[in-house]
């Protein structure tokens, strides 16, 4: 069995990442209001996003400070993201 074990928890980020809890908004990239988040983490890569609620978020957008970037996961009612 130690064969098969898999570390599912294994950090492959390329950046350390750091521990905020930043009010923030994201742009939708049309008509719609920006949509309120919360930066969880961020790194000089990426961020860590919670938005809350079902929200429908493009595969791109604009963060407040006006940082590109990547939806690169999503899941249980936060995404992340990288930079671009």
């Amino acid at each position: 069995m130690g064969i098969f074990r898999l570390n599912r928890f294994r950090d492959l980020r390329r950046a350390q990442r750091t521990d905020v809890d930043h009010l923030a908004h994201i742009d939708l990239n049309d008509d719609a209001p920006p949509l309120n988040c919360i930066i969880a983490d961020i790194s000089a890569n990426g961020a860590k996003l919670t938005i809350g609620g079902r929200h429908e978020v493009p595969d791109e957008v604009i963060l407040t400070f006006r940082r590109r970037c990547r939806v690169v996961r999503r899941g249980d009612g936060q995404i992340g993201v990288e930079f671009v």
